[in-house]
């Protein structure tokens, strides 16, 4: 087991100890149900050709078939996409979706690809990957540097290898091609609802423009950022790789994402305070702290002091590691996980699944209503066990997940049904 995985556990392990599951099933949870590793070959435009490292994880299908994104990014590697599986497993089953959790990635810098080479890498991922993919049994979908275009090229190419149209076998797909409308912006909007939901028990209250500083501004990050600033927040700070833009007044998001899509860097933007330093966000005065970025930026106790916030929203996977979990609580800082705060995305990753096996298109205030009802209902869940186990919000989303996952699992028999032998 990776050191990665193993970390990620421990909050698991924590809240299965909370509610008093039995080990016997949670060890159910501990190591992947399968794991495919391929080589990918690319033949560069140039006329060379390079071999790609590239993994899939099927994590866990107690609940139903496994679900989750695949990312191009150089930091692809077994035990990120272990783990990330890992999360989506817990984070299906808090959300109440018919999924279990999975994962998948190539080491590859998407940046460094042409358009074509591009479309290699995604239908040569989906040869080596086929075996362990379809709508019954792996559902990928966009992660880190995929979306809908590269989703339309891997439905494609694994309708070729099934030999029929499988358009439900992934999600995140173009409109045109039975993708759903609002899934683009469904996991910043999510994150904002969780938000909501959970801001009084972060410390927050129940009304009032908050200020908040945001760590990413892709489309989670700035899809988040609209939704906040439409509900009368004050974003006051952003930033991305260039650098960090802060304004204690607020940004105008409409004119950052602008800056953004033409300049490629938020510190383009002409106004407020630009540093090319990013990591300044992190000690921007603010009531909420917002991670829509990559992984493992909060990485111990040190990490944690150079936070000026009331609390976080994770958006991002794992953006806070384990080993800062206590100093967190020490401070007061309470975090809305990201098993909760970015569901919005296979939430509605689901509707477009059903709507493909239905053949029956959701219009787009369906999946608006569709989203804010799940992710509702998942607040109201972890609501409902922080005040039973006087408990922090990621030990109580655990709590929630695990018991759907345990109930599955039991369901098959456990020893006391099969006796002592």
């Amino acid at each position: 087991m990776s050191e990665l995985l193993e970390a990620a556990q421990q909050r698991m392990e924590r809240a299965a100890q909370l509610i008093g599951l039995e080990d016997e099933v949670v060890a159910h949870l501990r190591d992947p149900i399968e794991t495919l590793a391929a080589s990918v070959s690319l033949r560069r435009d140039d006329g060379s050709a390079v071999t790609l490292k590239a993994w899939r994880c099927r994590y866990n299908s107690s609940l139903g078939p496994t679900k989750g994104g695949i990312r191009f990014h150089p930091s692809v590697h077994l035990g990120e996409v272990q783990t990330l599986a890992f999360l989506m497993t817990m984070k299906c089953a808090l959300m109440g979706l018919p999924f279990g959790g999975g994962k998948g990635g190539v080491e590859v810098d998407a940046h460094d690809l042409s358009t074509m080479e591009k479309e290699r890498v995604a239908r040569g991922y989906v040869r080596a990957m086929a075996k362990i993919l379809g709508p019954d049994r792996d559902v990928p979908a966009p992660d880190v540097a995929t979306g809908e275009r590269e989703m339309a090229w891997m439905v494609s190419e694994y309708s070729e290898i099934a030999g029929s149209i499988q358009r439900h076998a992934f999600t995140g797909k173009p409109v045109a091609l039975g993708g759903m409308p609002g899934r683009t912006p469904a996991t910043g909007r999510g994150g904002h609802i969780a938000l909501e939901a959970m801001r009084d028990l972060a410390g927050l209250g129940e009304e009032g423009g908050l200020t908040i500083a945001l760590q990413g501004f892709g489309n989670a990050g700035r899809w988040f950022a609209r939704a906040a600033e439409n509900a009368g927040h004050t974003i006051v700070a952003v930033a991305d790789s260039s650098g960090t833009i802060s304004d204690p007044d607020g940004l105008d998001i409409d004119e950052l994402v602008e800056v953004k899509d033409d300049k490629g860097k938020v510190t383009a933007y002409d106004g407020g305070d630009a540093s090319d330093d990013p990591e300044k966000v992190l000690s921007t005065e603010c009531d909420v702290l917002v991670f829509a970025a990559l992984g493992g930026v909060i990485a111990d106790e040190d990490d944690v002091k150079a936070l000026n916030c009331k609390a976080i929203v994770e958006i991002a996977n794992r953006p806070i590691l384990p080993a800062a979990d206590s100093a967190l609580a020490d401070a007061g800082i309470e975090v809305v996980p990201d098993i909760l705060a970015n569901g919005g995305g296979v939430t509605v990753s689901h509707a477009e699944w059903v709507q493909g096996r239905q053949g029956i298109d959701w219009d787009e205030e369906d999946v608006t209503d569709y989203l804010e009802q799940k992710i509702s209902d998942a607040a109201d869940n972890v609501r409902e066990v922080m005040q039973e186990c006087d408990t922090d919000m990621r030990t109580a989303a655990y709590a929630v997940a695990l018991r759907r996952l345990c109930a599955a699992i039991s369901a098959h028999g456990t020893r006391a049904d099969f006796g002592k032998s």
